[in-house]
């Protein structure tokens, strides 16, 4: 482990396809944050292809047309065996990848993705990370970090879900961002910001009373409270 790794965790301890099976169920709140975060990033891809950076069970990869060239990279090979088995097909691959550089060309992506990975990691090796984004995409290629806010309400969503849920984050979340934070690391790492703003409010959690009840909310949930108050970060930026 060099001095930019982040602390150990085991992250094969949360069992292979724990994400991806709650997502396909289709019920319940868990399922329908995961559903609308993904729909959210999908807003921002623009038309061509797709690295996703910490892929974990391939599940976003998953949610989109097979015919889009999507590879998915992480840590992980049972996750990426799991990820190849159950959201692969179409023009859709998976590799293992562990430290950076990552086996792939350069400038060879339309659209890079870093989904809920860089509070895994520590600040310093997320800007390694990014650096090598930045040199998969083309020059006109375009990224999404997502990440939660931690200015935001969601140190309370989280210390509920350690307390109540399956799994918990206490161990897993070792950087904790906030808008100018998340700016300062794609700064670092040669990314010109486009915006970060919030996103993933309230809509998700009435889906307790039905899947039909989210549909409802997300139509009726003002958007400039969303992006105001959300619990999570998505930043768009661009290669110097």
């Amino acid at each position: 482990m060099n001095e930019n790794s982040p602390p150990a965790f085991e992250y094969d301890s949360i069992a292979t396809g724990y994400y991806d099976e709650i997502f396909k169920r289709r019920r319940g709140v868990q399922s329908r944050w995961h559903h609308d975060k993904f729909a959210r990033i999908r807003e921002e891809l623009q038309p061509g292809s797709l690295l996703d950076i910490g892929c974990g069970p391939g599940t976003f990869i998953g949610t989109l047309d097979p015919e889009v060239e999507a590879t998915g990279v992480d840590i992980s090979e049972q996750q990426i065996r799991y990820a190849e088995a159950h959201n692969g097909g179409g023009a859709r691959g998976y590799v293992v990848c562990g430290e950076p550089p990552i086996d792939l060309p350069d400038a060879r992506y339309d659209n890079v993705t870093l989904i809920e990975l860089v509070e895994h990691l520590t600040f310093d090796h997320s800007v390694v990370l990014l650096k090598e984004a930045r040199r998969l995409l083309k020059p006109d290629g375009r990224l999404l970090v997502s990440t939660p806010d931690y200015a935001s309400l969601w140190p309370y969503l989280e210390a509920l879900v350690n307390r109540l849920g399956d799994v918990s984050y206490e161990d897993q979340h070792i950087t904790h961002f906030d808008k100018p934070m998340l700016q300062r690391l794609l700064d670092e790492a040669g990314f010109a910001v486009d915006w970060v703003e919030n996103y993933q409010f309230l809509a998700p959690f009435t889906a307790a009373l039905g899947w039909g009840s989210a549909d409802l909310a997300n139509r009726l949930e003002p958007r400039w409270l969303v992006r105001t108050g959300g619990f999570l970060l998505l930043a768009r930026a661009h290669p110097k």
